[in-house]
Parts: C-alpha cells; sequence; structure tokens
C-alpha cells in the first residue's frame, strides 16, 4: 500500500510527475489510508510511514523551527522583563502578570488541544492556533498597553502549547521508529532552550519604537512557522469524536481552578502575599474549583480527566518529582540571574555565561536523547537532579565580587540537568499512557503541563519568598553586628564620603553620601547572604528528591519479590 506522499510501506518512492506532485504537496489531510504498522497507539497523533532522508530533514528542521517559536517568544520577554517594566511605565507587579498569564494559559490548554486533534485533525490544529496567534500579535503592534500585552500573552500561551505538541510530532517523523523514544526527547526538550537562547538576543535590536521590535520578532518567528506547516504536513491522523457535552462543565471549573492559582502564585511574590486580599480569595476560590473539577471528572465515564488514572501510585510518584524538579531547576532563571542583576549587570554582561549555559543545555538534550531508554529513565533523572544538587551546594559560597567567569561551571551543570531531565521525565510518563492503551493521553499532557506551568510558578514564588524572609534576618544580623562595631563605624562612612570630595563641596553632602553608601553595602552583603542561603536550599530539596528518586525505584524493584513472598 502507498502512503500519500508517495513513498509505499517499504520505503520505495516512485519516480515521475504523478510521484512528484505527490511530493511536492506532502499529505492531503482528508486520506486516512495507512496500514495498521505504522498507525500511532495514541487517538490525535499521525501516522508514521517511512519518509526518504531529504524528507526527514525538512521535517527535523521544522521541528526545531516550531519548537523554538513556541517558547522564544516568551522567553524574550521573561530575560528582559525589568527592562519591560521601565520601558513601558509599569509597575513590577503589572508586567509581572505576562508571563503569569502564558505559562496559566500554556497549562490549561494542552488537554483541549489532544481532544481537538482527535476529532478535527492535524492540519486544523497546525492552521488554526498558528493563525489565531499571528493575528494577536498583528493587531498588538497597533493597539500597545498592558491589557492588550496580556491578550497577546494569553493567546501565545495557547499556540505555545500547540507548538510544542509540533515539535514533537514533527521529530517523531524525522527519525525512524526505531528511535522513537530519541525523537520525543528531543522534541519536547526544544521549548526549554529558548529561554536560554532569549539571553543571547541583541535587546538594542528588540527594545527600538518602544519595545516594537519584541513583537515584530515574535511575529516574523510565528509567520515563518505557518509556512512551514503549510508546506511540511504532517501525516494526518484518524479522526474520532472526541468532544462531549460535559466536557465543557468540566474545562469551565478545570480552568478557572488553574487560572485562579498561577495568578494567586505568580503575583504572590510581588504583591506579598498578605497585602491584597484578592489573592487569599483566588487561593481558595481555585482549590473550590478543581474540586468540582475532579469531582465530575470522577463520576464520568470517558472524563476528559482521569482522576482515577492520576490518583495511581506511579502517577503520584513521578508528579512529586517532577514538581520537585520544576522547583530546584528555577535556581538558574530566577536565583542567579537575579543575583547578578542584583549586582547592576545586565543581559550583554553576562553574554559569556549565557553562551555557556545554553551550550550546556544543547549538550544535555542530546546526551538525554542518546541515552533515553526503558531502563535508563530514572536514572537520567536521578543524575540529573543530583548535578543541579551539587551545583546548587557549589553556588552557595557566592561573594560579593562573584561574576559570572565564577559560575560557568556550576551554571553549566544546571543547564545540562535541565534539558537532560525533561525529556527523560515526559517518556517516562508517554509509556505509562501507552501501556494503558493510549487514552488517557489527555490526562498526561493536562498533568504534565501543570507540573512545568505551575510548578515554575511555584518554584518563582517559593524563591522569592525565602529570599525576602533570607534578606531580612541578615540585615538584623548585620545590625546587631554594626552595634558591636560602632566605633568603626564612623571611619568607615568617612572613608565612603572622600570619594565625592572632588564632586561635592559641601560636607554636609559628602557625609549623607557616605551614610547611604554604607547602607548600600549592608544592603548588598544581606542580599548575597540571601542568595546563598536559597542556594544551601535548593541544594538540599535537590538531594531530597534524589533521595526519594531513589526510594521510589528501589521500592519498584523489590515490588514484584515482595508480591512473590506474599503468594508463596
Amino acid at each position: 500500500m502507498a502512503d500519500p506522499a508517495g513513498a509505499d510501506v517499504a520505503g520505495r518512492t516512485p519516480s515521475g510527475p504523478q510521484a512528484l506532485r505527490k511530493r511536492l504537496h506532502f499529505y492531503e489531510d482528508e486520506a486516512f489510508d495507512f496500514p495498521p504498522a505504522v498507525r500511532s497507539v495514541i487517538p490525535g497523533a499521525p501516522a508514521t510511514p517511512p519518509h526518504p532522508p531529504a524528507r526527514r530533514i525538512v521535517y527535523a528542521a521544522t521541528s526545531l523551527l516550531a519548537g523554538l517559536t513556541g517558547g522564544l517568544g516568551n522567553a524574550v520577554v521573561l530575560a528582559n522583563l525589568p527592562y519591560l517594566e521601565g520601558s513601558l511605565g509599569l509597575y513590577l507587579s503589572e508586567i509581572a502578570w505576562l508571563p503569569v498569564v502564558y505559562l496559566v494559559t500554556n497549562a490549561v490548554t494542552g488537554c483541549v488541544l489532544v481532544k481537538y486533534r482527535q476529532q478535527f485533525g492535524i492540519r486544523s490544529f497546525c492552521m488554526i492556533f498558528l493563525s489565531l496567534q499571528v493575528l494577536l500579535i498583528a493587531a498588538h503592534l497597533a493597539v500597545r498597553g498592558l491589557d492588550s500585552a496580556i491578550a497577546v500573552r494569553a493567546a501565545s500561551g495557547i499556540s505555545g502549547s500547540a507548538l510544542t505538541s509540533l515539535g514533537v510530532l514533527y521529530m517523531i517523523q524525522a527519525l525512524p521508529a526505531s528511535h522513537r523514544p530519541k525523537a520525543i526527547t528531543l522534541g519536547i526538550g526544544l521549548q526549554p532552550l529558548a529561554l536560554l537562547l532569549a539571553r543571547l538576543l541583541p535587546t538594542d535590536a528588540l527594545a527600538f519604537g518602544n519595545w516594537a521590535g519584541l513583537y515584530l520578532f515574535e511575529l516574523g518567528l510565528s509567520l515563518l512557522t505557518l509556512a512551514a506547516v503549510m508546506f511540511v504536513r504532517l501525516p494526518p491522523n484518524q479522526r474520532v469524536k472526541a468532544f462531549s457535552r460535559w466536557d465543557a462543565l468540566s474545562f469551565v471549573f478545570y480552568a478557572s481552578g488553574i487560572g485562579l492559582l498561577g495568578s494567586a502564585i505568580g503575583l504572590g511574590g510581588y504583591l506579598w502575599w498578605t497585602n491584597v486580599s484578592w489573592i487569599g480569595c483566588a487561593l481558595a476560590a481555585s482549590i473550590a474549583c478543581l474540586g468540582v473539577a475532579l469531582v465530575i471528572e470522577y463520576f464520568r465515564a470517558d472524563p476528559l480527566i482521569d482522576v482515577r488514572w492520576l490518583s495511581a501510585g506511579t502517577i503520584v510518584r513521578w508528579t512529586i518529582v517532577t514538581i520537585a524538579a520544576r522547583i530546584v531547576l528555577s535556581e538558574q532563571s530566577i536565583a542567579v540571574i537575579g543575583m547578578l542583576r542584583d549586582a547592576g549587570l545586565v543581559n550583554e554582561d553576562f553574554s559569556s555565561l549565557s553562551w555557556v549555559i545554553f551550550l550546556a543545555a544543547v549538550a544535555g538534550l542530546v546526551v538525554g536523547a542518546l541515552s533515553v531508554g526503558p531502563n535508563r529513565l530514572a536514572g537520567l533523572a536521578m543524575l540529573a537532579i543530583s548535578l543541579v544538587a551539587v551545583a546548587a551546594f557549589l553556588d552557595s559560597f557566592s561573594s560579593l565580587s562573584t561574576r559570572a567567569p565564577q559560575l560557568y561551571l556550576t551554571q553549566a551543570m544546571i543547564a545540562f540537568s535541565t534539558t537532560m531531565f525533561i525529556g527523560p521525565s515526559f517518556v517516562f510518563g508517554l509509556n505509562e499512557v501507552i501501556a494503558g492503551g493510549g487514552k488517557r493521553m489527555t490526562s498526561f499532557i493536562a498533568l504534565f503541563g501543570m507540573t512545568q506551568s505551575i510548578g515554575s510558578l511555584i518554584g518563582t514564588a517559593l524563591i522569592q519568598t525565602y529570599l525576602y524572609y533570607a534578606q531580612q534576618w541578615h540585615l538584623a544580623d548585620l545590625a546587631a553586628q554594626a552595634e558591636k562595631i560602632a566605633p568603626l563605624v564612623p571611619d568607615t562612612t568617612r572613608a565612603l564620603a572622600a570619594r565625592y570630595q572632588p564632586t561635592l563641596q559641601d560636607p554636609l553632602l559628602r557625609s549623607a553620601e557616605g551614610i547611604a553608601q554604607f547602607s548600600q553595602q549592608v544592603l548588598m552583603n544581606a542580599r548575597i547572604a540571601a542568595y546563598d542561603d536559597v542556594f544551601l536550599a535548593v541544594a538540599l530539596l535537590a538531594l531530597a528528591t534524589t533521595a526519594a528518586m531513589l526510594l521510589f525505584f528501589a521500592w519498584s524493584w523489590l515490588r514484584p519479590f515482595h508480591a512473590e513472598a506474599k503468594t508463596s
């Protein structure tokens, strides 16, 4: 039987004008005449017929473009958040909505997009969600403001979820079926590279026209991806009726719960948890909404999210480990980059560190893809988290003089671990879906999206909160020490004030500047000590996560022997 692109099941490619036309058109979405051997076990996923080498290269390039586009637009915003805040005249609590709303919509829509592919096909899935993003970004170029920026980020979260899926699906087509775990690892690992790549982009090129360059850049990427998926078609999937009327009700409560939870966690560290009442109300309402959604799904015969499956021991353990890993991996993007920025550095000042991080992340992605296998998933995950524990512990000895060169090794270790962990963790969960016949794909995607997006928000919130309390403790400690060395404080302030003698003739102004400089030094010492505490806490959490994974692995290995002993 020949596939619609002109290559038969044995991989032979017929010649002639008709075959050439078929190869140029790739696949017609209405056709689905693939043999069972190449059809996907998971509903909504395309078939995997043989492809000629040239087409596999095209699929790989399209996967790379789609995967990076899915995260690069938001990554550029996140990497330049402090600069956007000032240039757009927004408060920190206002600009913080942009990454939060992206992560919330990204977490919420994954399960619905899977069902959309199952019912309406891959082609419609590609075109509609990419076109939506292009239209919204283009509109944002004409209408600027916080509201329109939030709308664009929300749409980017939806299309980002779709593009992450496309990156995986295209990469699966790029490699033979025997290398499918490698293809999935490479495809799912593209999005973490986006944030690392964003720090390498020149800020000046994006900041012109009050950061219009940022949206032009994102629009250009989206148009390129739209053109690529229009030409490079995926094999069609077999369509089935996926949606039911109860899905809408469940989704309303589920999306509301995740939205409220993500907003409260994401903004809590900026507005502060006890300063505004809506954070507590949102957390309480999110518990109620998620509780209603879980009750509805529990009693459904064909649920959108299978609560019974998600409550199984293996899935619960996987969820705990993945969220803990997402928290400890935030050490790089939140703590280390934050420490360098607090020292007065901008992205260009630590570009060498950004290059080291990016190259290490690429290496981690390649090593994870080459090493992935059914019996290596737990080992790869434990290795990744243990490397984070070592790196974070070494970072806990940072000082006021710590700059990018002193962080090359530790941050390379964390970047390597980040991309090496995400692929095997996704493959592990996907294997559980395939073992159940592929029917619980929507449940797994919903859980995976929540562990990545909400886990990232939780990691950011925990680090911000712990950093604040640690800084306050160190400030009080330094103040107590200053009282003990009170006779030396005036000498120190006079020495600092002497630096301003060439520019300030008034001795009172020089004295005030000296006191201000002394206070700034005390504050910076307390801040760096607080960062060291954060690094140490991350190291301990990573160590505890590694120990928990080791216990889970040991229990899985010993459980068959325990069951055999009981039966005998």
